[in-house]
């Protein structure tokens, strides 16, 4: 438990240190600036449309995921790239307990960062309607989400050093555009598995975000199910390769 505790901690440090919190926590900033402009003349109930309309999306469809690229992709890429990670191998640690470490600190890190951003987003509109309705479901949406792509990119950054650029092509070909297009292709979605999350919160929204959850039903505990799977599997593969590179010599 103790060297569990050890590489979240050094982990959480290395994937938002030096100037990559500054271009994150700038970046969290957008679905707050997106409501305080699409809401200047809305009336409450309005107001409460067009956050679902617009600072929602952003925040799951497009914040979330770099934020969790850019963070999950460091937790085994920079090791890898820096030649550390072997410092790491050689201690009698399990492989599953390092790959699992290397995620919640990756997870933690992005939901503190997209989740203060959907805080933000929420006060913004608690200002424009009155209420604070949409603060805990957005913020268990990010949290929801932030596992299943922190795991995904976890794994992207220690096979590959050019992780980033095809988590963007990822992320702008296929989950802002062929799933998009293809309703019934928002089950291989990640980006849905938020909004399901809030969905099943905040039922009244389910008509303002019939398009983005495309084929996909509403609920909680579906996405939570699906987030802990995903987070799951990766942990279990990553240990795999981990144990390769052991037997390997690298």
């Amino acid at each position: 438990m103790r060297a569990f505790a050890s590489i979240v901690r050094v982990t959480m440090r290395q994937v938002v240190g030096g100037k990559r919190w500054i271009v994150l926590g700038l970046l969290a900033m957008l679905p707050a600036v997106v409501m305080w402009f699409s809401s200047l003349d809305a009336s409450a109930l309005e107001a409460v449309k067009r956050y679902e309309d617009a600072p929602l999306p952003t925040l799951l469809l497009l914040v979330l995921p770099v934020v969790a690229l850019v963070i999950g992709s460091g937790a085994l890429g920079d090791e890898r790239r820096d030649g550390t990670l072997s410092f790491l191998l050689i201690r009698p640690i399990r492989r599953s307990t390092i790959t699992a470490a290397k995620l919640t600190a990756s997870w933690l890190s992005a939901t503190l960062i997209a989740g203060t951003a959907g805080a933000l987003a929420a006060a913004v509109l608690a200002t424009r309607a009155g209420t604070w309705s949409a603060l805990f479901p957005t913020v268990v949406a990010v949290a929801v989400t932030a596992a299943g792509y922190t795991a995904a990119f976890m794994l992207l950054g220690h096979l590959t050093s050019r992780a980033v650029l095809i988590g963007l092509v990822y992320l702008f070909v296929w989950e802002s555009g062929i799933s998009f297009a293809a309703p019934s292709l928002a089950n291989v979605s990640l980006s849905r598995i938020g909004l399901t999350a809030y969905v099943g919160m905040v039922p009244e929204s389910a008509s303002n975000l019939r398009e983005p959850l495309g084929s996909l039903a509403p609920g909680v505990g579906g996405a939570a199910a699906k987030a802990i799977g995903i987070a799951a599997v990766c942990v279990l593969f990553g240990a795999f390769l981990l144990k390769r590179k052991d037997a390997a010599g690298e």
